[in-house]
Parts: structure tokens; C-alpha cells; sequence
């Protein structure tokens, strides 16, 4: 079997209506070629965003889409299609100089953009040509000689070419012609600023040339604020033919710049360079649409010469004569030719049914509801439809009054198909509008419900993970898969990106059956040519993907990414899903650091109380015996007390027996030794499990793990080792220690010096057996 070749796709500003034709494009041409494709995308909302509020680069955070074009390095890409068109736009300059090479070594084609290294495919629609032939159109067929530009954004080639060609056809007709006629747009609709700005200082203009048919939309509202009348007091004019131009009011002069085919001939170009073939340069036509926002009239559609006899014509003559025209009207030359084929197909099956006959209401319906329920049915311009399905009507109509003897019945029931015509699409127009508004309230309700369900399950990070996914399914997603850094990288404006080498697939989603994956078995994913494990959209059914990969980041903090197999259209919902994401990895981040920082805050407490209890038993250092002083002691207790927590340790106390009648009757040197010989006993037989200390004058305290049985065992060794020395002992006195001792269950909870207390007791009750006297 030949191989299936996956292909990277890097997209700038996703979220415009030339970017999205471009998509649509790739992702019908990948299914049709069977082709993996895997988007790359950066959508960016801060022109939206300063549109309404202002400058505020502080709140602005689009840089961090910048960093999704390194996840390339996790997929097992065989080629890049690079949008660059679409990227530049968001580079700063310093950025754009190098983004290519980072990429150099995959075979790649460049779209909107020209490659002078010839180590690229490069397909780029003929921007010069296409404004060139607008500008000159304004000039020489209308006569105007007061323009204003709004152009593209700096250094973007479309925008570049585009706004030289301005430049030239202007100084060829010798008309003034500076910078200051020029405001610079994005692209986006964001522009009012922008076009406000050339209508206040150029009141009295003829033209507005805009570099985009998004920001001609804008330029028409804000005319029609200030009374303006598009094609009338001012012409508009745009590039790109989006699929709304046709229907503003009046229709708008623009450029056809094909995006449907161009992504159709980016999958093309990028599997010939897998398999082998070499790069080549490719430049598309520009088609020139001209319409009434120029101030030229509406062209009369349908009026052609005919040939025939029109007292001869047959309804499949009329039929055939106006097909391609109702094409042109009601498709986008956007859209891909299987598409248009099966539209014309659809739309032959209707205009087949004669309208003047009474009979074809019943089949006129059933071909318009066969091609409102088809997969085409979205794709045509519902608008379009009813005005030339409108204009055919009269054609027909014209055509029977321009007979010799009109036939009135004829005449009616085309009068009555029209009406029908009409009442049908507004009828499916109001439906369909219906239904998009009811899936958007619900899939805007399901949105929040994902932050809702994470939020939920903070305190279980597999579930966490599992409930991001759970909606996914019901939102159109074939299949999705979380992935997530080890820990969050930091990512600040300004700063060189390095992006993390692993990741880990914490959760799936395909179909209805979600898995997430438990700590410690999460699959792994890693960046690099020689890595093994890569992102995978795999399907059972052996079928090929088509995968978008979108960043999953809150402010400054970087997490990881969402691999989610979608059709284009449903891009702007993922992305709001992608940020509710990103927003609940940062809570579940901060909700973690405020854990370990709780816990260390309940471990300082616990300290500070442990050290309250140690000073509250302060003492004299022991120099004499070597033994730890009180306050040594009590911290060796309280660290013991810990570390046992739960196990039963025993305190023993012992005392120096009649320590004043030896330092009355020997002097106290002597007293100091029996002190001293007193902490050589107790230390020798406690062990080096335990600790023992010295907490008075002739007070002494041992603390160790064991039970009652053990203490005991000690206090027999003791009294055994005492015995032992003062028979061979030539002191003319014993020494002897009364020991007592108590057993506790270590815990937090115990408090020390109460513990002390009970085996205090027992060597009061011990005390009672000592020698009345030391003397011998």
C-alpha cells in the first residue's frame, strides 16, 4: 500500500474569513486524497479586544500562540504547508527572519508568500495585478481622482503588493497620492478607528480602497453612520471575495482570491515534495468582480442573445441558458468543484420542472427541499438564490410576453411559481436561522459546563482531566486528546520560548468513550526527529484524520496542548473550549500550590507549638554528665513523637537516691560523681534507640520505642548494673537510681509534658523502696 502522508499546517489568524476559506479548502482536499492533516493554529483576539477598550498590552496574551508552531516537532510530520500570510501578521520583525529556518529541513510549501531561496513550494495569488486593475478601473471608468487607502498590515507580502500597486497606478495617471492617505488595518473588522480617521481628514473623497473585503464591511457601516451612500457619495471597493460580498448593499467590488483552491493546491504541492518532487513557484490569477459599490450599475442578468427563435424555445433551452449564471450567483468561487457539481446537479433537477405548468408546484418543492437538506444546502447563498431564481422568472416571463399570441395561463402560473420560489427559501432561510441559533444557545451552554465539571473535581486530577473531555462528543469532536507538561512552563512576553522536549497524554476522547489515564501511566510523547512516540489520531476503522492543535495556556503559564479531529467550522467554538481549559489548568495549579502552601503553614504551626512546648521546659546546659539538658530533651521527645507517630514508645524517669546526704557527708565532688555515674548507667543500658537527658539536679529522663515489658527490662538492667558497682566500688556510699516509667501511643495530638507527668508517679511510687542511707 502506498503510504498516508500526514501534513502539518501552520495558520496565523485562524479566526479571519479568508483563513477559514483556506482551511475548508485543505480539510475537503485531505479527506478526498486521503491525507492527514493536522493544524497548527494561532488565534488571535487582541484587535477585537483594543476594537472595544483601547491599548492594554498588559491584558494582551496573544504571543502565546505563537509557541503552537514548535508542537510540530511532537507529530510525525512528513511535510509543512506554512500560511505565512496569515503568520507574519502576528511575527515581529525579528521573529519573521527567522521562522523559516526553523523549519527548513521539512519539505514545505508557502502560501501568500514568495520564496526566494527556492527551498520552498510557494503559492501566492497575483495581488499586484488584482488592485492594479481596481484602482485603474476607479480612474479611467469612473473618473475619480480623490483616494484613500486602507491597507494591510506591516510586513505581509499580500498587504505589501497590494498597497505598491495603489501606489503605481496612482503615479501612472499623475494623481497626489501620499502616506498620509494611507491607514494601516489588520485585516480584521477592528478598523473603525482606522476608517473614521481618512473620512475626517478627506471628507470629500471619490474612493476608498480597502485591502480586504473584512475591512470594506466596516468602511460601508461607518459610511452609513455619517449618511453615506455606498456606490453613490463614496465607492468602496475590496479583495478576496469572501462569500458576503454579493450580498452588502450594494454588492462589492472586489478581487477573487480563491482560498478554497488554494488550500486545494497547497495538500497538492505537499505531496509532491513527499514524494520526491521539486519545489516550484506558483503565482494564481486575480479576477477582477466588479459591481454596483464602485458606482457601477447592476448588470442585467439572463439577457443574452438568443439564437433561437424565442416563439420556438423549449423550457430546456431556457433552462440551460441561465444554469451557469444562477451558479455564479448563488455558489462562492470559493468552493470546491465536486461541490459545485453536485450543486448544478441539484439545481438542474429544479429548473427541469416547467413553471408553467400548473402541475410542477408538487416537484418544484421536492427539488428544493432535496437540495436544502443536502450537504450542499449550506453552501449556497440563500439570497443569491431567491433574487436569481427572482430574475429567471422574469426571463421567462419576458419571453412568453415577446411571443406573438402571450399565453395568460403561462404567465399566471410563472407569477405563482415565483411566489412560491420566494415563500419556500424564506421559509428554509428562517428554519435554518432558527436551527444555528438554537445548536449556538446550546453549544454556549455546554462550554461553560467544562470549566463547571473541572472545577467540580479539583481534588481528583484523573477525573479532572476525564470531565475536560467528556462534552466533546456532543460538540461535534470525532476524537480529542489531552496533553499535558510535566509541570507548567512560564512563558513572558519578550522572552525566547524553549519548548518542553516530553508530554503526557492524560485524557482521549473518541467517539463517546473517554479514558483518562492514572499518574505513572500516562503514555508519553516526545519532540524531536529520533523520538518514537509521537501525537497520534489514529482510527480504528484505518480511515485518515483531520486534526487541530490548539495551545492550552492562561496568562503567562503554558500547559499543554488539545488535539481535537473537528471540521473548520466549528473552530471558533474549540478555541472557546481551549481558554476554558487553559483557565481551569491554572486553577487546578494555583489550587495545588495553595495545598503545599497550607501544608506549610500547618507544618510552621506545628513547629512553632513543638518549639512553644520545647522553651517552656528551657533549663541550664549540662555540662557535667554530657547528657542532653531539659531543653534538648524536650526537642528530641517532640521529634521522637513525631516520627513515631501511631507506635507505643515508653518515657522512663530516674532519680539519684539521697544525692544531699552524699554531698553533706562526702562533699560535693562526690556528688558530681554519682551524678555522672548515674547518666553512664542510664545511657548504657537505654540503648542507641533512645534518647536520655538530664532535666534536674539528680533527675533524669530517657524516652525509647517498646512497651511496658521493655521498661521494665530497663529498669531491672539499671538496677542490676547499679549493684553491680557499688560492690566493687571502694566509695564509701552507694549509688543507686529509684526509676519509674510510663508507656504512651505517639501522635499528634500527645502533648509531651503531660506524658511526663504519669511517669513521674511511678517513680514517686518507686521512691518509696530507696535505702534509708547511701553509707555503707
Amino acid at each position: 500500500m502506498e503510504k498516508r502522508y500526514t501534513i502539518g499546517v501552520m495558520v496565523g489568524n485562524a479566526n479571519s474569513p479568508h483563513t477559514m476559506d483556506l482551511m475548508q479548502g485543505i480539510f475537503h482536499t485531505a479527506q478526498s486524497m486521503d491525507v492527514n492533516i493536522v493544524f497548527f493554529l494561532g488565534i488571535h483576539s487582541s484587535y477585537y479586544y483594543k476594537s472595544y477598550f483601547g491599548e492594554d498590552i498588559e491584558d494582551d496574551f496573544d504571543y502565546q500562540f505563537n509557541v503552537v508552531y514548535d508542537y510540530q516537532a511532537f507529530a510525525d510530520i512528513d511535510a509543512l504547508i506554512i500560511a505565512y500570510g496569515s503568520l507574519c501578521i502576528f511575527l515581529d520583525e525579528n521573529e519573521s527572519s527567522v521562522f523559516l529556518k526553523k523549519y527548513k529541513d521539512k519539505p514545505r510549501v508557502l502560501l501568500e508568500e514568495r520564496d526566494q531561496t527556492g527551498e520552498s513550494t510557494s503559492i501566492i495569488a497575483d495581488n499586484y495585478n488584482g488592485m492594479y486593475t481596481i484602482a485603474e478601473h476607479l480612474i479611467r471608468d469612473h473618473g475619480f481622482s480623490n483616494f484613500t487607502y486602507l491597507a494591510g498590515p506591516h510586513g505581509n507580502t499580500d498587504a505589501r503588493e497590494r498597497r505598491q500597486a495603489v501606489y503605481d497606478v496612482m503615479k501612472k495617471y499623475g494623481i497626489p497620492f501620499g502616506p498620509e492617505r494611507i491607514a494601516y488595518g489588520d485585516y480584521s473588522s477592528c478598523v473603525h478607528r482606522q476608517v473614521n480617521q481618512l473620512l475626517d481628514a478627506y471628507p470629500d473623497m471619490d474612493a476608498m480602497i480597502c485591502a480586504n473585503d473584512v475591512m470594506a464591511e466596516t468602511a460601508y457601516r461607518e459610511c452609513g453612520k455619517r449618511g453615506l451612500v455606498v456606490g453613490k457619495d463614496i465607492a468602496i471597493t475590496g479583495f478576496d471575495d469572501w462569500e458576503l460580498a454579493k450580498t452588502m448593499n450594494p454588492p462589492l467590488t472586489t478581487v477573487l482570491q480563491n482560498a478554497f483552491n488554494m488550500g486545494d493546491m497547497a495538500v497538492l504541492g505537499a505531496l509532491e515534495l513527499c514524494k520526491g518532487g521539486k519545489n516550484h513557484s506558483i503565482v494564481i490569477p486575480a479576477e477582477v468582480k466588479i459591481r454596483e459599490s464602485c458606482g457601477c450599475s447592476a448588470r442585467k442578468k439572463f439577457h443574452k442573445k438568443v439564437l433561437i427563435s424565442e416563439e420556438k424555445i423549449q423550457w430546456s433551452d431556457i433552462t440551460e441558458r441561465c444554469l451557469n449564471d444562477i451558479m455564479k450567483e448563488i455558489l462562492s468561487e470559493n468552493s470546491n468543484q465536486v461541490l459545485k457539481n453536485e450543486v448544478q446537479k441539484r439545481l438542474r433537477t429544479i429548473l427541469k420542472v416547467d413553471f408553467r405548468i400548473a402541475e410542477s408546484e408538487d416537484n418544484l418543492k421536492r427539488g428544493l427541499q432535496s437540495l436544502f437538506l443536502s450537504k450542499t444546502g449550506n453552501l449556497i447563498s440563500r439570497h443569491s438564490l431567491m433574487k436569481t431564481l427572482d430574475q429567471f422568472v422574469d426571463e421567462c416571463i419576458r419571453i412568453e410576453l415577446n411571443k406573438e399570441k402571450p399565453d395568460r395561463e403561462n404567465i399566471r402560473n410563472l407569477l405563482l411559481r415565483k411566489r412560491l420560489l420566494n415563500d419556500k427559501i424564506m421559509a428554509y432561510s428562517i428554519k435554518k436561522e432558527k436551527e444555528r441559533f438554537s445548536t449556538f444557545q446550546q453549544e454556549s451552554w455546554f462550554v461553560p459546563l467544562i470549566s463547571k465539571d473541572m472545577l467540580s473535581h479539583m481534588n481528583d486530577e484523573r477525573e479532572m482531566y476525564r470531565r475536560a473531555l467528556v462534552k466533546l462528543n456532543a460538540l461535534n469532536a470525532k476524537a480529542s486528546y489531552l496533553y499535558i507538561f510535566e509541570e507548567p512552563v512560564a512563558h513572558y512576553r519578550n522572552e525566547e520560548w524553549k519548548c518542553p522536549e516530553k508530554m503526557y497524554l492524560v485524557a482521549r476522547q473518541i467517539g463517546g468513550e473517554v479514558i483518562a489515564y492514572k499518574e505513572g501511566e500516562r503514555p508519553e510523547v516526545f519532540s524531536g526527529v529520533s523520538a518514537d512516540r509521537k501525537i497520534e489520531c489514529n482510527k480504528k476503522d484505518g480511515s485518515n484524520y483531520v486534526a487541530t492543535v490548539l495551545c492550552l495556556f492562561s496568562g503567562e503559564m503554558q500547559y499543554g496542548i488539545l488535539v481535537t479531529e473537528i471540521d473548520p467550522a466549528n473552530l471558533s467554538l474549540f478555541y472557546l473550549i481551549s481558554r476554558q481549559i487553559g483557565n481551569m489548568l491554572r486553577m487546578y495549579q494555583m489550587s495545588r500550590e495553595q495545598k503545599k502552601m497550607q501544608q506549610k503553614l500547618e507544618t510552621l504551626v506545628r513547629e512553632i507549638e513543638e518549639k512553644n512546648e520545647v522553651l517552656n521546659f528551657l533549663s541550664e546546659s549540662d555540662a557535667l554528665t554530657g547528657c542532653l539538658n531539659r531543653r534538648g530533651f524536650m526537642e528530641k521527645a517532640v521529634q521522637m513523637n513525631r516520627e513515631y507517630e501511631g507506635k507505643e514508645v515508653v518515657i522512663l524517669f530516674a532519680d539519684l537516691d539521697h544525692l544531699k546526704e552524699i554531698n553533706d557527708c562526702f562533699g560535693h565532688i562526690e556528688g558530681d560523681f554519682a551524678i555522672r555515674r548515674c547518666a553512664e548507667v542510664l545511657k548504657s543500658a537505654a540503648g542507641k534507640q533512645s534518647i536520655t537527658g538530664r532535666i534536674g539536679g539528680d533527675e533524669f529522663c530517657a524516652m525509647f520505642p517498646g512497651n511496658a515489658q521493655d521498661g521494665q527490662k530497663l529498669r531491672e538492667r539499671i538496677q542490676e548494673e547499679n549493684l553491680a558497682f557499688n560492690m566493687k566500688s571502694e566509695k564509701p556510699y552507694y549509688v543507686e537510681l529509684s526509676v519509674g516509667y510510663h508507656v504512651i501511643r505517639c501522635g499528634g495530638d500527645l502533648i509531651i509534658s503531660e506524658s511526663f507527668k504519669d511517669a513521674d508517679k511511678a517513680l514517686y511510687e518507686e521512691k518509696k523502696k530507696r535505702r534509708k542511707s547511701v553509707k555503707k
